[in-house]
Parts: structure tokens; C-alpha cells; sequence
């Protein structure tokens, strides 16, 4: 019987060699150099190529449908549960190397692999995961109805995963601040928080000079800036202005 560290280890060589160089482009040769097998010996292992890029996707697809599941039949609140797919994505991910770049990079070429079936029955089960979540949240008024469910979770599942392309090298230490950073994006946005929320939204720098320029006395003070003795002047023309528009309205009735 196969040992499985050895072949734990020509998956995850494998998985490396498939990312970086292609399915195609890999050979069985350089697979077994890369773990210290001759051809021969690895097919004692794996059948064929084909047989090592399956087992890796559907290890890979089988343990990230298992942890979806299990999140979201808890009873949590959907953004809860979002949040905790995406982590769970990323924590997958991390557990098998190479296996989300393998299937990026790899998706018009799967049909042909012996266990497509599979493959496919997991990719479909993954995706239910996220719009069943997703459309809860619609559903009890936590997110945006406005926003299309299936072109949302699309785009949030999409970019987890090419965040850990992304980071590939240093995902186990970003789990925590990928997690974060990605659902406060897609449900927080990327806008300032409203006025009276608990972080306080910064005034421009123009209005505070504005503000400045307003007082009583109209004489630039001694060592004003020259930009506030511009907005100064400008403000006084516009004063003059206005009074002219205005006795020139009066001047008509």
C-alpha cells in the first residue's frame, strides 16, 4: 500500500509544478525529479497525470464543501456566517497549496479529467454555499436588495480567491487581515462612515480655512498664510458683489 506521506508530498510538488508552469506543460518526469521518484516508481502512486490533478482538486473541493456546509447550517446572522465562508475559504486554501491557482488557471481544460464529475458536483455545492448565504441576508433586510444576489456573491467569491493568488506566500500569516479587510470592503464599502457614527468623518482641509476666514475682524492676521489672505480677498469681492445684486434688485421694484 502507498504510504501517504509520499504521496501527500508529489501532490503538493505537483500542485506547485501545475501552477507555475501549466497541467500541459508538467511532465511525469519532471514531477518525480522533483520529489526523487523515477517515472516509473511514481506511477505506483497515481495512474497518470490526470489522476494526480484530480485527486488534488477533489480533495481540495471536498474539504471546502464540508467546512461551507457546516457554516451555513449555523444559526448565526448571514453577515456572520459571510464572514466565516470567506474565512473558511481562505483557511482551505491555505491547507492545499496551489489548488485554487490550479483551478483558475485550468478551468476550460477540467472535462477531460477522470473525476470531473466530481469536480463539478463540488464547484456547483460551493456556489450554493454563498448564494444561499448571501440571499438570507438579502432576504431578512441585511444586505442590499438593490444589489443583484448572484452577480454579488460571485464578485466577493471571486476575489477571495484571487487574494490568495495574491498571497500565496504569505497566506497562513494573512488569514486574520484578508478576512477582514475583504468583508468590510464588499459590505461595509470603501466610503467614509456617515456623520455621528463612532468614527468621526475628518473635514476637509478647505472648509476649515473657510471657517477661519469668516471671523469679525476681515484684516488678514500678522503671519496669515498666503493662501488664507487669497481666500480672504475672495471672500470680501464676493460680499461686494452680492450687496451690488441686491440693491440692483431692489433698485427694480
Amino acid at each position: 500500500m502507498a504510504s501517504p506521506g509520499r504521496r501527500e508530498v508529489i501532490l503538493i510538488e505537483s500542485a506547485r509544478l501545475f501552477s507555475d508552469r501549466g497541467i500541459a506543460a508538467t511532465t511525469i518526469r519532471e514531477i518525480g525529479e522533483a520529489v526523487g521518484l523515477n517515472s516509473g516508481t511514481l506511477y505506483h502512486y497515481f495512474r497518470s497525470k490526470d489522476a494526480i490533478v484530480s485527486e488534488i482538486l477533489v480533495s481540495f473541493l471536498a474539504d471546502l464543501v464540508d467546512r461551507y456546509r457546516s457554516v451555513v447550517d449555523e444559526p448565526e446572522d448571514a453577515r456572520s456566517r459571510l464572514v466565516r465562508i470567506v474565512r473558511a475559504s481562505l483557511e482551505v486554501a491555505d491547507m492545499h497549496p496551489y489548488a485554487t491557482e490550479i483551478y483558475q488557471n485550468e478551468i476550460a481544460n477540467l472535462g477531460s479529467l477522470p473525476r470531473y464529475s466530481e469536480i463539478a458536483d463540488a464547484v456547483e455545492a460551493s456556489h450554493d454555499a454563498w448564494f444561499s448565504v448571501v440571499e438570507d441576508g438579502v432576504r431578512d433586510g441585511e444586505f442590499n436588495s438593490g444589489i443583484d444576489v448572484f452577480e454579488f456573491q460571485r464578485m466577493m467569491r471571486e476575489c477571495v480567491f484571487m487574494s490568495v493568488r495574491w498571497h500565496r506566500e504569505t497566506l497562513t500569516r494573512d488569514i486574520d487581515s484578508l478576512t477582514e479587510m475583504l468583508t468590510r470592503v464588499f459590505l461595509n464599502g470603501f466610503v467614509p462612515p456617515p456623520s455621528g457614527s463612532s468614527t468621526p468623518r475628518p473635514a476637509p482641509k478647505r472648509k476649515r480655512i473657510v471657517k477661519q476666514a469668516v471671523a469679525v475682524d476681515r484684516t488678514p492676521p500678522e503671519g496669515a498664510s498666503e493662501e488664507a489672505q487669497d481666500i480672504r480677498s475672495e471672500l470680501d469681492s464676493l460680499r461686494s458683489e452680492l450687496r451690488a445684486i441686491r440693491e440692483a434688485i431692489a433698485d427694480r421694484r
